[in-house]
């Protein structure tokens, strides 16, 4: 990417904000603009620092907690793309911080390159989903129109809108195999081709990508 990506990291652990401060500071595309220990910290601090581009943002924090802070945030700094850092993985939790303004939604398990896929995802296209958002989820926020997602102009073949069909049905490679008459190593291939061809990092980006153009309803 050209561009850097200015990030500030908002979270009342010490330990666990300048862990992953120190994980993220190698990547050549990151600036960490500033830290900060809760929401109001974070800006205090945004009066003398640079407006960060995206904003990991524990959910659980003393004084302002992640949902205000990502509420103030949304009605002051709209541009401003916000990962929310939780414990919580329960689809309601999910579903309502998207509606407050959140962007993305990551555990704070996660593992770093997920991490680092989400703040490059949420900046380039506005959203992030891992696999432990479900598929319900997603289609019930496109439906409401709460994300709008944006992906690449693919150009698929029938059998490549086939295993996509299969796969927002939740069927597993070896069952979409069997469909098919296929390998379930063909299956997979296949799958990683239709992830680069349509700008999808997961399987919900996959059910995102059907639902907008109309594979499935």
């Amino acid at each position: 990417m050209a561009d850097k990506i200015n990030i500030a990291v908002v979270d009342d652990q010490q330990l666990f904000r300048k862990g992953i401060i120190a994980l993220l500071k190698p990547v050549k595309d990151f600036i960490i603009c500033f830290e900060a220990e809760n929401g109001e910290d974070f800006f205090e601090k945004l009066e003398s620092n640079t407006m960060p581009d995206v904003i990991l943002l524990d959910l659980q924090m003393p004084v302002m907690d992640g949902i205000a802070t990502t509420v103030k945030l949304k009605k002051r700094f709209p541009e401003v793309k916000i990962i929310i850092l939780t414990m919580h993985d329960e689809e309601e939790m999910i579903v309502h911080l998207i509606e407050k303004g959140a962007h993305g939604f990551l555990p704070k398990n996660e593992e770093i390159n997920n991490v680092i896929d989400s703040i490059y995802s949420v900046h380039q296209t506005g959203h992030f989903f891992n696999e432990k958002v479900s598929q319900a989820t997603v289609r019930g926020l496109m439906s409401s129109k709460k994300i709008t997602p944006v992906f690449e102009k693919a150009v698929l073949n029938e059998r490549e809108i086939k295993i996509i069909k299969f796969i927002c049905k939740e069927l597993t490679s070896p069952e979409i195999g069997k469909e098919l008459l296929l390998s379930t190593k063909t299956i997979d291939n296949h799958r990683v081709d239709i992830l680069k061809k349509v700008g999808a990092r997961n399987t919900a980006g996959l059910v995102m990508y059907a639902m907008k153009n109309g594979l499935i309803s």
